[in-house]
């Protein structure tokens, strides 16, 4: 199997990451409208989408954290580590990140839409995932 990354042809602007918060409706938290370098924190949020960039700021990965306890850092911010520490294409490529951070008691099911939903504007393909049991699409 080969460790490639989707390289990106979207950048985010100011503008850009202010449309992909207004997906989120009422489950948004307060909105963080700068990027974060990669090794940086990114706050206290436990529920997120992020969306990792490259040198030029194209979006070049989009994800979710979705925890179940509280951790110390921000989840976005432990997800980005947990991909660069286990892909070296993703350690060489990700200069920063954003996150549309979601309220605590934001559903499961929703976390998952606005991903796919995110990266679908972003035109970002989305990994294959195992469905879990008793989880819907």
């Amino acid at each position: 199997m080969t460790n490639t990354t989707w390289i990106g042809v979207v950048p985010i602007t100011d503008d850009r990451y202010a449309m992909l918060t207004r997906l989120a409706g009422p489950w948004l938290a307060e909105p963080l409208p700068e990027p974060i370098p990669i090794g940086q924190n990114s706050g206290h949020e436990n529920k997120a989408i992020y969306i990792a960039v490259n040198r030029n700021g194209n979006a070049c990965y989009c994800g979710q954290t979705a925890p179940t306890r509280g951790l110390n850092r921000g989840a976005a911010a432990t997800r980005i580590n947990q991909h660069i520490n286990s892909n070296v294409s993703k350690r060489d490529e990700w200069v920063e990140y954003w996150v549309i951070p979601l309220r605590d008691v934001t559903p499961s099911h929703v976390v998952s839409v606005l991903e796919k939903t995110v990266a679908a504007r972003l035109g970002i393909p989305l990994v294959h995932r195992t469905r879990m049991p008793g989880q819907r699409t």
